[in-house]
């Protein structure tokens, strides 16, 4: 079953960008793919190595990360 996350925003290579996440692992394509079934929204604010992410799955959420990065991005997730 393949995971989606259809992102708009900025930071990302593209403004309208899709994450797809399958078994063997993930990658991401420019575009906007919506999932057959949406399993909920999220904001994600990026600043540096701190990640801010507000979902209607998770609730409200900060993660640290390896990388730097700075980013704004609106997203919807689900399957296919």
């Amino acid at each position: 079953m393949k995971k989606i996350f259809a992102e708009i925003g900025l930071g990302n290579e593209t403004f309208l960008s899709t994450e797809i996440e399958e078994s063997d692992g993930e990658y991401r394509i420019s575009g906007f793919i919506i999932p057959k079934k949406i399993k909920g929204c999220y904001i994600r604010i990026w600043v540096f190595k701190t990640v801010f992410i507000i979902s209607t799955d998770n609730g409200f959420e900060i993660k640290k990360k390896d990388k730097k990065r700075l980013k704004i991005i609106f997203g919807i997730s689900g399957i296919e």
